[in-house]
């Protein structure tokens, strides 16, 4: 099967990350659990070390609080390329998308009127519904009508034509999963946003981008997200810290701070500070990604210059058509696997370091559980 990875390409993808083949144990194991979080980058993980050994944590004038400043800017600018923010002025971080949300729904809710819809979805992870549901019951001098949007059982997708009647005024948020953490199945968001637009201008877009970020080209302008957030371990980085952009809707509206922080976003949505190695590894996975956009796109003529934010783009599209083959062959295998049929989710989520030998090799398995289960019939 050719593919736009292939070759040496796939081969030197598989050397920069750390436990491909093999567990922390030294295990050998095929790794298929990357709905759960992704395989560290390994330049991504020699940036925590480099910068945890920095003691500073930046605000100072003295070279190494200067050094955490530049890092922290690098950061934001690195997930603004990433996700085609229109500044790196409206990217915040959290500790996990989880608490990001939560933050957003203290803020947003406390300015929405009395009696406004929110509306989330059947197909998302609870961290994109508990805090919008807990925070409006909370909310005591207010009342909110929270409903939620079907799925199409058919597609795995939100179901529009139930989100049609739903999106009437006074609906004021919408909060969906730019990919169901479950199926893996894509929401159309852009046809969400032009919904919206048409019947509930005013309406918020709050985007949980954690399940879609590894796997494909992502444009928070284009597809009318007023807040777009994700976490750094889903997108071949650590645990503990995520990021979250936020629209001129959302950013100007009153939300805590701690009065010395400053006025104006980013750092006003920020509690506290993070640990300034933390920011690191999203740099180096930016440009992991430029240069997967390099080898799999080469450029068309010697000397023809192309910028890192086209190459990012162009690392993402390879991404995403490289797993479209690697799912496709695996649905494949299981269709033509006699008596095989799905009682209960069993998730098996692929990454572009997977292979199509390490695809077979799981389909041999599932063959192989599936004649035991006719055996004992």
């Amino acid at each position: 099967m050719e593919t736009i990875i292939s070759g040496n390409v796939i081969q030197s993808v598989r050397e920069q990350f750390w436990y491909v083949t093999e567990d922390s144990s030294g295990t050998p194991r095929i790794f298929f659990d990357n709905a759960a979080g992704s395989l560290v980058l390994k330049q991504a993980h020699a940036a925590i070390e480099r910068y945890s050994r920095v003691s500073s944590y930046g605000g100072g004038l003295f070279p190494d609080s200067l050094v955490v400043d530049d890092l922290v800017e690098q950061a934001r600018a690195s997930v603004a390329m990433l996700i085609n923010a229109k500044s790196p002025k409206q990217i915040f971080t959290g500790e996990s998308t989880t608490a990001v949300l939560r933050r957003l729904a203290e803020a947003l809710l406390a300015s929405l009127p009395d009696r406004s819809r929110i509306i989330t979805s059947a197909a998302d992870h609870n961290a994109n519904i508990d805090p919008w549901r807990r925070t409006a019951a909370e909310l005591g001098q207010k009342q909110f009508d929270v409903q939620v949007m079907r799925f199409d059982p058919a597609t795995g997708t939100v179901d529009l034509n139930h989100l049609e009647p739903l999106a009437d005024e006074p609906v004021r948020l919408v909060a969906v999963s730019h990919a169901s953490n479950a199926l893996g199945a894509e929401n159309p968001i852009r046809e969400i946003r032009e919904l919206l637009d048409r019947k509930s201008p005013e309406a918020l877009l709050i985007v949980d981008g954690v399940h879609f970020i590894p796997h494909g080209p992502v444009d928070v302008q284009a597809m009318g997200a007023d807040a777009y957030v994700f976490s750094s371990y889903k997108i071949f980085a650590q645990r503990g810290l995520s990021f979250a952009c936020v629209g001129d809707r959302i950013a100007r509206l009153p939300h805590y701070k701690l009065a010395p922080a400053p006025d104006s976003p980013p750092e006003s949505w920020e509690l506290g500070f993070r640990n300034p190695a933390d920011f690191a590894p999203i740099i180096e996975v930016v440009n992991y990604l430029a240069w997967l956009g390099n080898e799999c796109f080469p450029a068309p003529s010697t000397g023809a210059v192309r910028d890192q934010q086209q190459l990012v783009k162009l690392g993402q599209v390879a991404i995403r058509q490289y797993e479209n083959s690697l799912v496709r062959a695996v649905l494949d295998g299981m269709d033509n696997t006699p008596g095989l049929r799905a009682s209960d989710s069993a998730r098996a989520s692929l990454a572009h370091y997977n292979t199509i030998d390490e695809a077979r090799e799981f389909l041999e398995a599932i063959n192989r559980i599936a004649n035991e289960a006719r055996s004992h019939s």
